[in-house]
């Protein structure tokens, strides 16, 4: 049996949208149960409130066993409708937003369309394969959450140095979990108040993301700052020099307060790349991610996106080298960014980046020994230059 269908995309969707042709049904089986589904439009009335644009009355008509009434109103139709929201929810387009100067309601940027996915983040296998079973256990809990009494969200923190790709790793989870991405800006928030304000009005399937929150505002260890002189009024809140006057204590309410349930199913990121500077509490996130310099799976991954090759005469060279030195995946992509389309040149460029980064560790190791050396020697041992008069 064949069939027809109208072939569609709605605007700024990734997917095509197939639609029943007119007078055609089609037959479903759900546990077991056959269903039969037809589609019919007819002319509408002059006036009728009832009509689509194209001036038609359309309709489905669903047929099925006068014994499977109770089966269709407690189990199919609730299964069908839920699988429209989730259609029409990966089909709506993504999007992204951002606080507004003001601080206290946030803006449309654009379309989320981030290009970064698990395919193409260069990070240790592993923990890419632990990352994506954390999330789907994180979106199909919903019934777990209200059982423990829990809300419904999840906190990451991201930490490692510059360049070790965690902004790419959430630009994946975004694209992973078809979620929107409210990106904040947490100096332009002005007080606690603001900040429970922006927190409400983000949607659920959202990620919140506070990136480089060691540097936004003044949320250090408390540890460290009991060591410094007090500030006169001894207020936690006192506007540090961003001009926030967010505090320590908003954040923390922010993230898992009375106010952190509001909308349901958000995922909240903060990174950082000195994740020794935080205060104790800001860690008590739900999750930690150590992203960290290249190794040799996440260099094949990085070879295969820029280069695209599996295999190359340098690659045994290069994971020796990667034993001994520490490199970004930003700076490897840097070197095959120059050489996109000569894979050999390519592989040669960070080869030989990575054996200046060699040298240039051995000639500093070489020199603090020398350091070490000299500064044991007696005086009388040590060669004097006489200086020219």
């Amino acid at each position: 049996m064949f069939y027809f269908f109208d072939l569609s995309k709605i605007r700024n969707s990734k997917n095509h949208t197939y639609t029943m042709v007119p007078e055609q049904t089609i037959e479903d089986v759900f546990n077991g149960v056959k269903f039969t589904w037809s589609f019919h439009s007819e002319q509408a009335e002059i006036g009728s409130s009832s009509s689509s644009k194209n001036g038609k009355n359309c309709c489905f008509k669903l047929s099925f066993a006068n014994t499977c009434k109770e089966f269709v109103n407690s189990s199919y139709i609730p299964h069908i409708i839920k699988e429209a929201e989730i259609f029409e929810f990966k089909n709506r387009g993504k999007k992204l937003f951002t606080n507004s100067r003001s601080g206290d309601y946030w803006s449309q940027v654009c379309l989320f369309s981030h290009p970064s996915t698990f395919d193409t983040i260069a990070i240790d296998l592993v923990l890419k394969q632990e990352i994506q079973e954390d999330l789907k256990k994180f979106v199909n809990r919903s019934e777990f959450y209200n059982r423990v009494g829990k809300a419904w969200k999840r906190g990451y923190l991201l930490y490692g140095p510059p360049g070790t790709g965690k902004t790419s790793l959430i630009a994946a989870i975004a694209n992973y979990l078809e979620y929107d991405v409210y990106d904040m800006e947490l100096t332009s928030v002005k007080s606690n108040a603001q900040l429970r304000k922006l927190l409400i009005s983000t949607s659920s399937k959202s990620v919140i993301v506070i990136e480089d929150i060691d540097c936004s505002i003044d949320l250090s260890s408390r540890l460290k700052k009991s060591r410094q002189e007090d500030n006169e009024d001894g207020d936690e809140s006192t506007n540090d020099r961003s001009g926030s006057g967010v505090s320590l204590s908003g954040v923390l309410n922010f993230v898992d307060g009375l106010w952190s349930p509001c909308a349901g199913e958000r995922l909240i990121i903060f990174t950082t790349n000195h994740k020794e500077k935080l205060d104790p509490a800001l860690l008590r996130m739900d999750k930690h991610i150590c992203l960290s310099y290249c190794n040799m799976e996440s260099f094949m991954i990085l070879a295969r996106s820029y280069l695209k090759i599996e295999e190359h005469e340098l690659m045994n060279e290069v994971e020796n080298l990667l034993c001994v030195l520490e490199i970004t995946p930003a700076d490897v992509a840097e070197c095959f960014m120059k050489y996109d389309e000569d894979p050999d040149m390519g592989m040669r460029n960070v080869v030989e980046e990575l054996k200046k980064r060699l040298k240039m560790h051995n000639n500093q190791r070489d020199e603090i020994v020398q350091a070490k050396t000299e500064k044991r020697l007696p005086s009388s041992n040590r060669i004097r230059i006489p200086s020219k008069m």
